[in-house]
């Protein structure tokens, strides 16, 4: 298992960040001791959020995601073998990622002893309800949770490269641009929190 979890790593130990959209997040919640659980809906961007934050730490290292079919037999036993390889391999640190950490029914209690013995852990899941019963019942004042969603429509904007000014919120041409913007969210964009029942959208008018 140990040599497996060691190629696993490897292979999943460079992503390219350089063309992802920067989120809009509470960076209290990276810079504080606790747990920081990364939670919301299947592709909205989590994964992408936790490796942009491990880019600004200085212990990277210690990574793995567990939405690797490599891993369908990994155990709630076999984080101490995880735990072991990243060492052997990287030497000691106190940071951890664990992308769709979900995947190991028991992984709150690995991750307690983690946190308990000083380590910072950044974790993923895909599923909001399950995680939130496991933090109530195994990390209760541990942790920080930010809920990601998708695209906000700034950060739509941020995407497209376009930066409005003040004052194109109030010009014609401006207020013409922005609404044609969203309306393109709300036409095309069926993953967007924008994109909702016809009575809940946004007017267009509101801009």
């Amino acid at each position: 298992m140990k040599e497996l979890l060691k190629h696993i790593i490897f292979d999943q130990r460079e992503k390219d960040i350089s063309q992802m959209i920067e989120r809009d997040i509470d960076m209290s919640c990276v810079n504080n001791p606790e747990v920081l659980v990364i939670s919301g809906i299947r592709r909205c961007g989590k994964s992408v959020l936790l490796q942009q934050i491990r880019s600004q730490q200085s212990e990277q290292d210690f990574y793995m995601n567990f939405d690797d079919e490599r891993l369908i037999n990994f155990k709630v036993d076999d984080f101490q073998t995880l735990y072991e390889a990243f060492i052997e391999l990287f030497g000691e640190q106190k940071t951890f990622y664990f992308d769709e950490i979900q995947n190991i029914p028991g992984w709150e209690r690995f991750v307690r002893r983690l946190h308990d013995s000083g380590c910072k852990v950044f974790v993923t899941g895909s599923n909001a309800n399950m995680l939130s019963r496991e933090l109530g019942t195994h990390l209760t004042g541990r942790y920080c949770q930010i809920e990601l969603y998708p695209f906000s429509f700034p950060e739509f904007l941020k995407m497209k490269e376009a930066y409005p000014q003040q004052k194109d919120f109030y010009t014609t041409t401006g207020k013409s641009m922005l609404k044609k913007t969203l309306r393109r969210i709300l036409e095309n964009w069926r993953f967007s929190p924008l994109y909702k029942r016809p009575e809940q959208q946004l007017p267009i008018h509101s801009l």
